[in-house]
């Protein structure tokens, strides 16, 4: 069985705005630009870059992808769930699939080596609180649909349970540590906020 890595990530300029407050938007736009190669490059180690997706509008971000070798697929709306099933037409209906969110800036091969190893049909990472999901590993593919936003963490666990699959919540800080507001700029390493 193969396992697919997706990337769903906004265009640069309009990534992070919860932060234009103590980021000047040519700032924001850069640190974007090094949280997306950040993951990118710990997806690319882990995973053949061939079983990577990035659904993205920045023509700029699909660059780098495309660069890497990995499948760039021009998004067509502009909704993170929507995006998401985009990238199903990819894997083929037996193929698993991690989605994984662009902001975290302390994820490691190690934090998705962890992900693939754990048990059950639907595998999730929450964030800090407990509440949303920064990555999601399904088995297979599509198995459940994707509903990213608040209070994600719950609903993704009640769909997979409402169709009988098993779950697996796995914590880990490279997963758990988004980058959202201010105060999370002071946990950022620093070479991403040069």
């Amino acid at each position: 069985m193969n396992v697919w890595a997706v990337l769903p990530v906004k265009p640069a300029e309009e990534g992070k705005s919860r932060l234009a407050g103590v980021l000047p938007p040519p700032r924001r736009i850069r640190l974007n630009r090094k949280l997306f190669r950040h993951t990118l490059g710990a997806v690319c180690s882990v995973f053949a870059p061939e079983r990577v997706i990035i659904v993205s509008r920045d023509a700029a971000l699909l660059g780098i992808a495309a660069a890497a070798g990995a499948q760039a697929l021009t998004e067509h709306g502009c909704e993170l769930n929507d995006a998401l099933t985009q990238a199903l037409q990819l894997p083929a209906p037996e193929d698993s699939l991690l989605a994984i969110s662009t902001d975290l800036p302390t994820l490691g091969p190690d934090d998705l080596q962890a992900m693939l190893a754990a048990p059950g049909q639907v595998v999730l990472a929450p964030d800090r609180a407990g509440r949303g999901t920064n990555a999601l590993l399904m088995r297979p593919a599509g198995c459940i649909p994707f509903s990213f936003g608040e209070d994600s963490l719950a609903r993704h666990q009640q769909a997979a349970e409402a169709r009988g699959l098993e779950v697996s919540i796995i914590s880990r800080p490279g997963f758990a540590f988004d980058l959202d507001l201010p105060e999370d700029l002071n946990l950022c390493p620093p070479d991403l906020l040069g």
